[in-house]
């Protein structure tokens, strides 16, 4: 995204952009592998890491595909909606940290948790484990292994875990929200960017022999019902 790197150093560019696409595939199949365990691995926090993969994967294959037809201005757009949503990870942390801290404070909220968590959780210490959840020892003292952890900070790790796990969910859906909502709002407020971007486009196309130079590529006049998209010139001499 920085413009001299994209006049001054194109094949840094280039090479650069299949790092990042080779790199986001392979943390998606990551994250799609641990959702169904992560932060509780319910299902609002299933289905949120799976739209983000789906969101992350397919910006990035749209924007491959216009580049590959030289449609630069598309090309920006779709890998500034890849860099937005896959940013929605940091986002999280800042959201969770904040929920965990009202919950916290709030108080009386719980987590389900399996004892054998908690168990890994306290490896070397199982006495520590012993007497802060009893009923993870007692004859029915769970309920098919699971007992309900006090979310609140500033305890043992399992009732931190917990007070951030019980936001994650909440926070990774409002993060992609807010993410979603920005990048659209970043592209309405740079149309000259966009602009300048689609010239560029015809002339790289119609130098390459492209049959619609302009709009080669994934454009709205190609596949809706956007007008027909001329340069300045044409436009102005009809």
């Amino acid at each position: 995204f920085i413009p001299w790197l994209r006049y001054h150093a194109i094949t840094f560019h280039r090479v650069n952009g299949y790092i990042i696409l080779l790199l986001l595939l392979i943390s998606n199949i990551g994250a799609l592998m641990i959702a169904r365990h992560s932060f509780g691995g319910e299902i609002e926090t299933q289905v949120a890491v799976g739209v983000l993969a789906i969101l992350t994967t397919g910006s990035a294959a749209l924007a491959y595909i216009n580049i590959r037809y030289l449609q630069i201005d598309q090309h920006r757009a779709w890998m500034l909606r890849t860099a937005f949503y896959a940013g929605t990870i940091i986002t999280v942390r800042v959201i969770m940290i904040i929920s965990a801290l009202i919950i916290s404070n709030l108080g009386g909220f719980y987590q389900a948790t399996k004892c054998d968590k908690i168990a890994y959780i306290f490896a070397d210490d199982e006495a520590g484990f012993r007497e802060k959840f009893p009923a993870c020892f007692a004859v029915n003292g769970t309920s098919d292994g699971w007992i309900a952890v006090e979310a609140i900070l500033g305890n043992s790790a399992a009732n931190v875990g917990a007070a951030l796990g019980l936001g994650f969910g909440t926070a990774i859906w409002l993060a992609l929200v807010m993410h979603g909502i920005g990048v659209e709002v970043y592209l309405a407020l740079t149309p000259r960017e966009g602009n300048r971007l689609r010239y560029v486009s015809y002339q790289r196309q119609l130098q390459a022999g492209y049959r619609y130079p302009g709009s080669a590529g994934l454009t709205a006049d190609r596949l809706g019902d956007a007008d027909v998209w001329k340069p300045a010139s044409q436009c102005s001499d009809g």
